[in-house]
């Protein structure tokens, strides 16, 4: 009984800690089109008003919102968000080559 009220909040905690680091994992799949596309929205404020120009950033910034939540609902059906970053992080060399679909490939 002890040991159970000692290890339920403890166990909640991994549970909060998990999904709030898959949370961030999601959030910056989504983020990162939302950078690249307003970047290329900001190139308006060179050749138009500044009233014209904020409009296009934010059309800009919201069509790569759109991108970025439909490329990462894309990725967790497919790989899944944590197999996809473990994925761009890893080490070729010391974890070996993998292929598209995360299975290892030998060298021939």
């Amino acid at each position: 009984m002890l040991k159970r009220i000692i290890t339920k909040p403890l166990e909640w905690h991994l549970y909060f800690l998990g999904g709030f680091v898959i949370c961030l994992f999601y959030l910056q799949i989504v983020v990162t089109p939302i950078v690249f596309v307003g970047l290329l929205g900001t190139v308006s404020l060179n050749f138009l008003e500044y009233d014209s120009a904020l409009i296009i950033i934010c059309c800009c910034l919201f069509i790569g919102l759109v991108l970025g939540i439909l490329w990462a609902e894309r990725i967790r059906k497919t790989l899944g968000i944590v197999t996809f970053h473990a994925y761009l992080l890893s080490t070729p060399e010391i974890d070996g080559w993998r292929d598209g679909s995360g299975n290892r490939v030998r060298k021939r």
